[in-house]
């Protein structure tokens, strides 16, 4: 695994469906640590493809893709067509799968605690947990969800319980959409990925 950076390590997923009733949230934050424990001790067996694949499958299950990449781009949103926000959807899950499947590369006997949950505004609940490394600090991420019509979906993640990836996104994408434009901000999640993914 490589170290840990907080623009990149922002994007968790699961194999399990959204879970339902009480303590689900929990659990769709618990099931998809599993996932995840599981893609970095079978890292080497899949390769990049096959972990971006096995993330990509199924962060439609445990995300709220389309709210945060609306919240993501502000201001922005409102000014695309419907055909865009569908294109730029699916290259936000695109990108944070790559993000994982790139970082997410090894094991090295770490492990997940579940910390508690706690209600939080507008009927969210953030879920506390933290990762366990054997030769460093935990490090801290707090899930913000928020429960959908498909069950509980997380939709934000504050790593060291203090830095939001929407926060983040928004700031990043804010500036790079008024220096280049949308199409700016398009052209530079496509070359992350490109480089997340070993191309040249």
């Amino acid at each position: 695994m490589k170290p840990l950076c907080i623009p990149l390590i922002l994007a968790l997923l699961t194999l399990a469906g959204p879970a339902r009733g009480e303590g689900a949230e929990q659990a769709v934050v618990e099931s998809l640590h599993a996932v995840l424990l599981g893609c970095m001790k079978e890292a080497d067996a899949l390769g990049y493809q096959g972990r971006f694949e096995r993330i990509a499958a199924n962060l439609d299950e445990t995300f709220d893709l389309p709210f945060m990449a609306r919240m993501a781009l502000g201001a922005t949103w409102k000014d695309l067509t419907p055909q865009q926000r569908a294109d730029f959807v699916a290259l936000s899950r695109r990108f944070s799968a790559s993000s994982y499947a790139h970082n997410f590369d090894g094991y090295g006997g770490e492990r997940f605690e579940t910390l508690g949950a706690e209600a939080a505004a507008r009927g969210t609940i953030i879920v506390k947990t933290q990762l366990i490394q054997p030769k460093e600090k935990p490090v801290r991420f707090d899930y913000r969800l928020r429960r959908s019509a498909d069950g509980w979906r997380i939709i934000d993640v504050h790593l060291d319980g203090m830095i939001s990836e929407l926060t983040i996104r928004r700031s990043e994408y804010r500036s790079l959409i008024q220096r280049e434009g949308f199409p700016g901000l398009v052209r530079a999640l496509e070359e992350k990925i490109r480089v997340y993914s070993g191309g040249s």
